[in-house]
């Protein structure tokens, strides 16, 4: 089932695939993607069925070179740059916040804002040619989607500095270094890790991947007792569960 936009929508079993559909601009973002994102972001939440998510681009060149400069340059006041900022934070922290695990499937150069998609994603696997660069400053500009703050929660303070202040161009065995990237496979096979990653995931209880993504949620804005409440009564109610005990007989009857 294919849904053929600026993002393509297919799916693969249990799991989503978003396709940025702009390879002639560089899989650039403009209202129009965001607008077409936000909808298919309505569709897989709605189905309780879709256990995961994988973003990745069209063609071998471009992930994504994030905001479309065309577009940005028509923003003429404080107001609508405001706006769209809100907006495409908005769109990520569905992502990064939400009850899926959703993985980045980098085919080609993630420039810019196409960085900060990244950091929205709970793990990053990279085609071998991919490289990366926050190119914000050379620019004028910094992160406009909530990337810098994500990006120094993910790497650390040092690297992300450096990343952002030299605006320099990297390529994935130094991503995967500074732990940007979790690992970079061969471009055919891409997509078949992607998929592979998340099936693993899938196979697991979906309340205790959710809970679990809920966790780290809570870690990044609640006080340290509030996480270690919610870890502890969840486990408590997860221990009471059906999943676990049906597990539980399982394994004591082939035992």
């Amino acid at each position: 089932m294919t849904d053929k936009k600026l993002i393509e929508l297919e799916y693969n079993e249990n799991i989503a695939v978003l396709r940025f559909n702009r390879p002639g601009v560089h899989n650039s973002v403009n209202e129009q993607v965001m607008e077409e994102w936000e909808k298919h972001l309505d569709t897989i939440e709605a189905d309780h069925k879709i256990r995961a998510i994988i973003i990745t681009g069209a063609g071998s060149r471009t992930f994504s070179a994030g905001g479309d400069l065309r577009y940005f340059e028509s923003l003429k006041t404080y107001d609508a740059c405001f706006a769209m900022s809100k907006r495409m934070q908005a769109i990520l922290e569905r992502l990064i916040y939400g009850k899926r695990v959703v993985i980045g499937a980098v085919n080609g150069q993630a420039l810019g804002g196409g960085c900060e998609i990244l950091t929205a994603c709970h793990f990053r696997i990279a085609a071998s040619h991919a490289t990366f660069g926050l190119r914000q400053a050379p620019n004028g500009l910094i992160t406009g989607w909530g990337g810098g703050k994500r990006l120094f929660k993910l790497i650390g303070k040092s690297a992300s500095l450096k990343l952002l202040l030299t605006g320099e161009t990297i390529d994935v065995s130094e991503a995967i270094r500074i732990g940007l990237i979790d690992k970079s496979v061969e471009p055919d096979a891409l997509m078949r890790s992607a998929i592979d990653m998340a099936d693993r995931i899938n196979k697991n209880a979906q309340v205790s991947v959710e809970v679990f993504l809920k966790l780290a949620e809570k870690l990044e804005f609640d006080d340290r007792k509030t996480v270690v409440k919610y870890e502890t009564e969840s486990f408590a109610e997860l221990l009471m569960g059906d999943y676990f005990r049906d597990a539980v007989k399982k394994f004591i009857h082939v035992n």
